[in-house]
């Protein structure tokens, strides 16, 4: 069984069902944003939104796997203290990679990079319900000992405007689409 298929398995809820994993795919790559080409300061606010389901906190909890029944469970959740049912502290990175899908921010998906570490702060609670929109600010890029690094500003924002986490993403990337591609090949594709 392949990659793919395997991946798959583990696909339930409706938004996993119409997401591609395979960031190898062609067309996916010809939509990313490349470590060269980036413009630091640039501002988007990405069009597509995310609607936060119980389903979508679940799959993300399972998938990790936590096996903390706040996140699972609303009744517990409540017993602990809580409205509803707990999205996982990394529940954001599901949000961030289905809203990222091209242009700007969509560097996140690049095949070949690394992930050296994220800062997120939380400003308000993601609840089921929530209608979320992401506005991304390319924040900085160096090159340090031959790997290309790559921060972006990430901040969601509900249906009202409120702010409900902000996040400096960083990743060492492939410097190019050329770099990608060898990648994709299964070349080796950064310098060093």
């Amino acid at each position: 069984m392949g990659y793919l298929e395997e991946m798959a398995k583990y696909q339930k809820t409706e938004k996993q069902k119409e997401f591609s994993a395979d960031f190898l795919e062609q067309q996916q790559i010809e939509n990313y944003e490349f470590w060269d080409e980036i413009e630091i300061g640039r501002e988007a606010v990405i069009p597509l939104k995310f609607e936060v389901k119980a389903e979508d906190m679940i799959a993300y909890a399972e998938g990790v796997p936590d096996a903390n029944p706040i996140f699972y469970n609303e009744e517990y959740a409540q017993k602990c203290g809580y409205d509803e049912l707990v999205p996982h502290p990394l529940f954001t990175t599901q949000v961030l990679f289905y809203l990222l899908r091209k242009g700007s921010g969509s560097w996140i998906r690049t095949p070949g990079s690394r992930n050296p570490g994220q800062i997120l702060e939380w400003h308000d609670p993601i609840r089921v319900g929530d209608v979320l929109t992401l506005k991304t600010t390319s924040y900085d890029k160096w090159l340090k000992r031959g790997k290309y690094y790559m921060r972006y500003l990430s901040e969601l924002y509900d249906q009202h405007g409120k702010l409900k986490m902000r996040g400096y993403m960083t990743l060492i990337l492939p410097r190019s689409k050329a770099d990608v591609l060898k990648f994709a090949r299964g070349e080796h594709a950064l310098e060093a």
